[in-house]
């Protein structure tokens, strides 16, 4: 019975091991580049990588910075944003190691290299928004806090991917293992753009609870959260309660 035990701790403890050596595996599932004719290509150079994506509806006076989902292929939302906001020249550049982006992701990298394009991008722009859905609702938040921002939309966002993984791998010390924690709710309250929350009603990927949480640390910088019904995590730009309603909100 004693051998059995440590064959089973030992064997416990080889699993957290794997779990915290290969835990970026498990969080970016970077998608391969794609080529795309009739839309402006722009990159972006920083610490000796290159991230390359592409700005659409080029030369608007306002823009918005797109920080995409995790196994997102950014690009495929190039017709949406052509459509859906005209006014608006949208950026749409890829994470470091997605796409044709050069590097490795990791949560220190993203914040650094969505302010170095913050930056970059300003100077053309009389104002600018950001848009992150998912995984890159955490970037968004970020920036939100260390730059001057017009309008922050966040579509199924979380509180931290800390606790969502704690939802998911229950039964590992996720809060001694992962690195990359992405606790978009203790920035909140530094916040002070006008925000508005996307949550897909049948999110299979993002528990409700943890957008809950979230919406529940604003107070009067949140202008509207919205419910679309019907929705999964994955096709909530389908809907027309969502259109509409991003529409609102970058009037």
């Amino acid at each position: 019975m004693k051998n059995a035990m440590i064959k089973i701790v030992l064997f416990y403890i080889g699993l957290c091991l794997v779990l915290f050596i290969m835990q970026r595996k498990f969080l970016y599932f970077p998608q391969p580049p794609a080529v795309i004719s009739g839309v402006t290509e722009i990159q972006f150079n920083t610490d000796g990588e290159q991230l390359s994506g592409w700005v659409v509806n080029e030369g608007s006076a306002k823009a918005l910075i797109y920080y995409g989902g995790n196994a997102e292929s950014i690009e495929n939302n190039i017709a949406f944003f052509k459509r859906v906001l005209p006014d608006y020249s949208v950026y749409l550049i890829p994470y470091r190691g997605y796409g044709n982006s050069t590097g490795d992701p990791s949560e220190a990298h993203l914040y650094h290299d969505a302010l170095h394009i913050f930056d970059r991008v300003k100077v053309n722009h009389q104002q600018i928004s950001l848009m992150g859905r998912s995984l890159g609702s955490g970037v968004a938040t970020y920036v939100a806090v260390n730059r001057l921002v017009e309008k922050l939309i966040l579509v199924t966002p979380y509180d931290s991917i800390l606790n969502v993984a704690k939802s998911v791998y229950w039964m590992f010390p996720v809060s001694l293992l992962i690195k990359d924690k992405f606790q978009s709710i203790k920035r909140v309250k530094n916040i002070s753009a006008k925000t508005y929350i996307f949550i897909a009603e049948n999110d299979r990927v993002i528990p409700r609870a943890r957008s809950e949480r979230l919406i529940a640390e604003f107070s009067d910088q949140l202008i509207d959260s919205t419910l679309v019904s019907g929705a999964d995590h994955n096709d909530i730009s389908l809907y027309p309660e969502y259109v509409a309603g991003l529409k609102r909100a970058l009037e």
